[in-house]
Parts: C-alpha cells; structure tokens; sequence
C-alpha cells in the first residue's frame, strides 16, 4: 500500500462489506468472508479497529481511537491501522466512502467482553450430514440403516441455522448420504446464503449435472467436493454403481470451469495405491483446486472390508515421500491436502511451537473435534468428529447448540484438556507433537484400540 494512497483515505469512511462476518474471543478474534470461505484471526488490536469499521468513522478518527488506547503513538498507531487495513484490503473484506453514515454512538466502541475461555465462542464450521439417504453403496460407508432416521424436516433446519448465525459458526459444509437426494436442498442452501454462510456441498456426483450446478453458482455454495477413489474400474467398484466415475469426472471439470473452489476427494484403499499419483495429474488437468487424500476409517459398512481396504504403515510411508515430493514440484498449481499420510515425520527441521489462535490453555492436544467443528447428523444429533458416533453430545432439538457446545462433561471437555503426557505408546513422546501432529487421530484410537490415550495406528513412524 503506497504512502499516497493510504493518505489519500485518511479523511474517507471505511465499511466492511455486508457479508463479512466477525467474532470475538480471547486475546483477538476471527474475520470471515463466505466468498473465500477461509476464516483469518485478528489480534486484540486489530479486532478494536474492525469492530468500529461500521460507516460511521472516518479512517482518521479510527487512528486516533488506536493512538489512545497506546499512549498516544500516533506514528505506532498509523502503522498499526494501515497494517491491518492492507490485511482486510487483500481479504476483500473493506471499501471507503466519501459520506457518512448518521452516527450510531457518541464515541468509538470499547467492547471490552472478552472470551475467558481456553476454547472458541463457537465452533468455526460445522459439517452438516442433511440425509444418509444415498444412491451409491459405498464399501467404507459409515452410515447406517437410512430408513431408520427421522431426518429434521425444513422448519427444524431452519432454526438451526438462525442458531448457528446466532453463535457467528461462519461455514457450513452439507454432506451425508447424499445432500442432492433431499427434495428441498435447494432451499436450505438458499436460506444458508441469505444468512452469509460460507458453503460447502460434498457430493458423489452422480447427481451433478449443468443444471445442478448452475443452481448452485446462484446460491453463492463456494466449494463443491465430489469423491474419486480411483479410475474407473477401481472408482465405479468401490462406489458400487457402473457409471460414477465418469459422471464424477464431469461433475469436477464442468464445476471447475464455472469456477467453483473444486476438491477432489480420495480415500487411500489397498486398490488405488498405485492409482494415486495418476489421480493427482487427473485433478490438475481438470482445473480441480484442491486434490485431498482421506484415511481409511475401519466402521460403519468400512468395518466388514477393512481387510481388503487397509493400507499397510509401509505403503503409507512411501505414499508420504511421494506426494511430500509431489507437493514441491507443484507448487500453487493445485492444493494438495495430505495430512493423512503424515508428510511431517519426513522434516527434520522442528520450528517453535505452533500455538492454536487466540486460546491461551496448558492442553496442547488440538484436534478440531471440541475446538473448531462440530457434525450434526440428519435427525439433529450433534456429534464431536463424524467418527465418534458412539458419544452423541445431545439433539439440537432437545438442547440449544449453545449448551452443547459449553458442555465440558461430555467428550469435548477431554478433547479441549488432553496434553502430550495424557498420551500412550509412540505419540507420548513423538517430537512431531504438537509442532506438526494434534497428536494423531484420538477416533482411530478408539476405533481400532479402543483407547482415547492410545497412539494413533495408522502413524508409520516406527
């Protein structure tokens, strides 16, 4: 930002754009715009500047409400709004005007109420399974009986999502089963737009089609994830319907040429090991923005084929030098999310503690389960992590989302207090944790162990 152009604002009006969305909590706070549906944190100074960006300041009268609150440095606090206005400018969250708004207060807000807690106001996201309903027979569904769930009907989800824009959860990904099967999707979408949701539909595909999406473009839904668990042969069998993987192919080049922020998602199996190279040069010529590579959860339907599903620690060793190399030569050509494969244990070069943002705590263990995601099952159940089924937290329609999130009886309180020593086995005193590892994945612990404390059995550190 240029001396000339940030001068030339000092006597301007900055607003935030009507679908930004921010939050407090301890020691700063977090801005949200759906359209890039990444969040980013703010520290403590540079939330009191966003909080009074309203229309009704000029940007000068902003510098000095900062220089007050330092002791008059007036240079310092110059440099401190211009930093944190060049933050909002490449977030695409800020404009100035020449006229004022009519003044709401006397003097710039001094919110003072702060979040006490070690864990966020809210979640950030929640993943939302709107039906189990599907039309594929996947052999790793996690999901049950569909028939056996009496999903919530449109006024219900309505009111959980007023809730949600009332606990400022900024995104939601709609999953299942299905989300396309539900006969009025497009109308949850919608009200989830109208309220500025950053939005994401996971989808097999099979449903996608030019019509489909063009609807979804109207609607504002910013990702669009379709799965591709190898090529054809390999994909269409896993899947268990003849046809998925071409009408998934399509779904992902179609939704990335209209612009969508497209993923293409791929469950590591025994059958597509040799596959997974080729499917990240599919994805990339494809135009697809992000290629994700996902472990193998032995549950649900996945629990009768994990013995022809699992991957040994070796090849999940190889696959981790492959794609860390994979990840160099690409580059921002695709992103490529393979944390799965633990790339980290191949960096010898430990930086200084990574601390979660804003949450000041002796637990060091941050997995998102209990910190930044919750999952709500289609009849309402809400859940910590889509693999903890076994400890429902409570029904939205029972308990507010409020109380359920606050209540540190149930498994989230073991979440949001687990340290390193709390640990078993090699993750206990694994230098990878918490600098690069959360400590491995506490739900394929008790999944495959039966032990919250135990390591992570799908770590290949030896």
């Amino acid at each position: 930002m240029s001396v000339e152009y940030w001068s030339n604002q000092l006597n301007k009006i900055p607003s935030l754009y009507s679908f930004i969305n921010f939050r407090r909590e301890n020691n700063g706070g977090f801005i949200f715009n759906p359209y890039l549906y990444t969040e980013i944190w703010v520290d403590e100074l540079e939330y009191k500047i966003i909080e009074n960006i309203d229309g009704t300041y000029l940007l000068s009268d902003i510098i000095n409400y900062i220089a007050n609150l330092i002791n008059g440095n007036q240079i310092e606090a110059n440099n401190i709004v211009k930093n944190t206005f060049q933050k909002l400018i490449s977030y695409n969250a800020v404009f100035f005007t020449n006229e004022p708004r009519p003044l709401k207060t006397s003097t710039l807000s001094k919110n003072n109420e702060v979040n006490k807690l070690d864990y966020y106001s809210a979640p950030l996201s929640v993943l939302w399974d709107i039906t189990y309903r599907c039309n594929m027979k996947c052999k790793h569904c996690l999901n049950g009986d569909p028939t056996s769930f009496n999903e919530l009907n449109l006024p219900e989800i309505m009111k959980v999502l007023n809730e949600l824009k009332r606990m400022k959860v900024f995104s939601i990904n709609f999953s299942g089963g299905e989300p396309l099967i539900r006969d009025d999707i497009f109308e949850i979408l919608q009200a989830a737009s109208k309220q500025n949701f950053g939005l994401r539909l996971s989808s097999n595909g099979l449903l996608v089609d030019n019509t489909i999406l063009e609807r979804l473009k109207d609607l504002d839904v910013f990702c669009l994830q379709i799965s591709i668990d190898g090529f054809k042969e390999t994909h269409d069998n896993f899947r268990g319907v003849k046809g998925a993987y071409e009408k998934a192919i399509n779904a992902l080049k179609t939704a990335s040429e209209m612009g969508f922020h497209t993923t293409m998602s791929t469950m590591i199996i025994r059958d597509n090991v040799g596959e997974l190279e080729g499917l990240l040069e599919l994805a990339e010529s494809l135009g697809v923005s992000s290629f994700k590579l996902n472990s193998f959860m032995p549950m649900g339907r996945g629990d009768t084929h994990q013995d022809n599903l699992s991957v040994s620690k070796n090849e999940l060793e190889k696959l981790s030098a492959t794609f860390l190399k994979k990840k160099k030569e690409h580059g921002d050509k695709i992103n490529m999310q393979i944390d799965a494969l633990f790339p980290w244990l191949l960096n010898c070069n430990i930086k200084d503690d990574i601390l979660v943002r804003g949450i000041v705590s002796s637990a060091n263990i941050k997995c998102s389960a209990g910190q930044t995601t919750l999952v709500i099952s289609p009849e309402g159940t809400v859940f910590s992590c889509p693999f903890l089924s076994q400890f429902p937290l409570g029904n939205i329609l029972e308990s507010s989302l409020y109380d359920i999130w606050n209540n540190n009886s149930s498994i989230l309180g073991k979440f949001r207090g687990l340290k390193q020593e709390d640990l078993s086995g090699k993750c206990k005193n694994c230098r990878f944790v918490p600098k690069y590892c959360n400590g491995g994945c506490r739900a394929a612990s008790i999944i495959v162990n039966n032990d919250f404390h135990g390591e992570d059995p799908f770590c290949w550190k030896n």
